[in-house]
C-alpha cells in the first residue's frame, strides 16, 4: 500500500477512491476500519476507509482517526490522506488534530478548496459560488450545518495546531500545493477530492489503464439527499421523460422503463427487497448517509472504484451492482440525463 485515505462518509471516500483509480492506480474502498480488510491484497496501492465519523461527536471521530493513523505508522507509506468535506461540514477540527498528533513528526498540509465544484478559499474563508459557505444553504444541514466559514477558527476551536491552510481560487492553485508536497519530505494531506486528484496525478508509482465504463441497461435511482439541489436534479430528469415509481411499483415498471427513479421509500432494507425481486445493473444514490444504508443493507463490501463519470460522481463495483453516487450538494442540474447519456447503450437512447 502506497497511500491510505480516510473519509468520514461513503461518497466521499467513493469520490476519492475514484480518483486514485482514475489516473491508473489499483485503489480499493472499505467500511471496515482496518488496514488489512476484506478484498486488500498486495496488489492494492491506495486503500481508502469510510470511517462514518461525520454524525459522531468531535471526541469519538478523533479517536477513530487517531487509531488507524497510529496503526499507519507502520507502514511505508508515501502519504496518508484525510478527506474532508469540501463544504466544512463533520468533525474536521478533531479529526486533523487527532491525525496530527498521531504523526506529529510530520506536518499536515490542509488544502481546502475544490474549485472545479465552485469550492474556493480566501484569507482562510471557504466560499462556495462566491459565497461564504455559513451563508449558504449548507449552513442549514439538519445534521452537521456549516456554520463556520474560517478555517483556522474551526480548527482553533477543537486545538488543533500546527497545521498549514492553504488558499486556494484556481484549479492550478490546488495543483501546486500538490507539487509542493510532492518536492518535500511531508507525508500528511487533507482537503476535499481535488488535492487528492492531484496527489494521484503526481506520484511516481507504476499505473494501469482504467477500467472502461460499464454499460448500464437498468438502473434505480435514489435520492437520500435533503438538499435542494438533489430535489431539482430529480425533477429535471421527471421533466425529460424518467418514470418517477413507488416501491411498490418498481417490478411492475421495469418491464417498460430500464432508468427508473425511486419515489417515497429509500432506506436500505427496502432497497434490498427490491433487488430481490428486480434485476438492476446498477444504483444511483444520493447522499452519503443513504449510500451506506444501503450498501450496508446489500451486504457491504469491498468496493472497487473505476473513476468518476462526471466530476464527483464516481462508479464503483459492488459485487454483481454498479454503485453510481454523489454528494447532495454537487453537480449539474441536468447530472441525471448526462449519466444516462454516457453510461446507457446507445440503441436505448431517447
Amino acid at each position: 500500500m502506497e497511500v491510505l485515505a480516510l473519509a468520514d462518509d461513503l461518497t466521499g471516500a467513493l469520490e476519492t477512491g475514484a480518483k486514485f483509480a482514475g489516473n491508473g492506480l489499483s485503489t480499493l474502498v472499505t467500511t471496515e476500519r482496518e488496514l488489512r480488510p476484506a478484498g486488500m491484497n498486495d496488489a492494492v496501492q491506495v486503500l481508502v476507509i469510510d470511517t462514518e465519523t461525520r454524525h459522531v461527536k468531535p471526541d469519538e471521530a478523533a479517536a477513530v482517526i487517531r487509531s488507524l493513523a497510529g496503526a499507519a505508522r507502520g507502514l511505508a507509506l508515501r502519504f496518508l490522506y484525510k478527506k474532508t468535506d469540501s463544504t466544512l461540514r463533520g468533525n474536521i477540527g478533531a479529526e486533523l488534530g487527532a491525525l496530527s498528533a498521531a504523526w506529529p513528526d510530520s506536518p499536515l498540509v490542509y488544502v481546502p478548496a475544490y474549485p472545479r465544484m465552485g469550492r474556493t478559499v480566501r484569507r482562510g474563508h471557504l466560499f462556495v459560488d462566491g459565497v461564504r459557505v455559513s451563508e449558504t444553504a449548507f449552513a442549514g444541514d439538519p445534521r452537521n450545518p456549516a456554520v463556520e466559514s474560517h478555517i483556522p477558527t474551526i480548527l482553533a476551536r477543537s486545538g488543533a495546531c500546527g497545521i498549514e491552510v492553504c488558499d486556494g481560487e484556481s484549479d492550478e492553485d490546488v495543483a501546486a500545493a500538490a507539487r509542493c508536497l510532492m518536492a518535500s519530505s511531508e507525508r500528511l494531506a487533507a482537503g476535499p477530492a481535488a488535492i487528492a486528484e492531484q496527489i494521484a496525478r503526481l506520484m511516481p508509482l507504476p499505473r494501469s489503464r482504467p477500467e472502461p465504463w460499464p454499460v448500464i441497461n437498468t438502473c434505480l435511482v435514489i435520492n437520500g439527499s435533503a438538499y435542494e439541489l438533489s430535489a431539482r436534479q430529480v425533477a429535471f430528469a421527471e421533466a425529460s421523460g424518467w418514470l418517477s415509481a413507488a416501491p411498490e411499483d418498481v417490478a411492475a415498471a421495469s418491464a417498460s422503463e430500464r432508468w427508473i427513479i425511486l419515489k417515497r421509500a429509500r432506506d436500505g432494507g427496502s432497497v434490498r427487497a427490491l433487488l430481490a425481486q428486480t434485476r438492476f445493473d446498477a444504483l444511483i444514490v444520493f447522499g452519503g448517509d443513504t449510500a451506506y444504508e444501503i450498501l450496508t443493507a446489500i451486504g457491504g463490501g469491498p468496493l472497487h472504484p473505476l473513476g468518476e463519470v462526471v466530476p464527483g460522481v464516481p462508479v464503483s463495483r459492488a459485487g454483481p451492482l454498479y454503485f453510481i453516487t454523489k454528494a447532495g450538494g454537487f453537480g449539474s442540474v441536468d447530472v441525471l440525463c448526462e449519466l444516462r447519456r454516457l453510461l446507457e447503450p446507445v440503441e436505448k437512447e431517447r
